[in-house]
């Protein structure tokens, strides 16, 4: 299938699923040889593909593990520049609690070898350069409660 992720002229318009991996006071992150942010596990949705079975698939291709429970707790429209082009993304993102298989230590990606995982405590997202940077505003949205926020960098 065809990603979500649209050349626009010199931009690029991309609809991403992402989850927001939660475990004891942890949230896991992806990081990367030569980049200097973190980023979540997640990836652009494919035609038609809806959000919640687009951000399980990503897990499961990032994890090898079946994504647990969901829940939708923000949707992230986010402009954003990266390797020279202008992005603007629409991100949903869904809370889900770490799998009880999913390791404790860092490991790399299934489907990509210059990815690895890491557990970044909670205490230490405001200060660690996680994007896009609204992540730490999704980290303890109430129940039956959905966040919209407009981001630009």
């Amino acid at each position: 299938m065809t990603d979500v992720r649209l050349p626009i002229g010199d931009s690029i318009f991309c609809v991403r699923a992402v989850i927001l991996c939660l475990r004891d006071g942890y949230l896991l992150v992806n990081t990367e040889k030569d980049v200097d942010f973190l980023y979540l596990p997640g990836g652009a949705i494919t035609v038609d593909e809806a959000t919640p079975g687009g951000a399980a698939r990503e897990w499961t291709e990032e994890t090898g593990l079946p994504a647990g429970p969901l829940r939708l707790v923000g949707v992230v429209e986010n402009f954003f520049t990266l390797s020279g082009r202008r992005w603007h993304e629409l991100g949903f993102y869904y809370q889900m609690d770490a799998p009880a298989e999913l390791p404790r230590t860092p490991f790399t990606v299934k489907d990509n070898p210059n990815v690895t995982c890491i557990w970044l405590p909670l205490s230490e997202v405001r200060e660690r350069h996680v994007v896009p940077l609204p992540v730490r505003d999704l980290l303890d949205v109430p129940a039956d409660t959905v966040r919209h926020i407009v981001n630009r960098e």
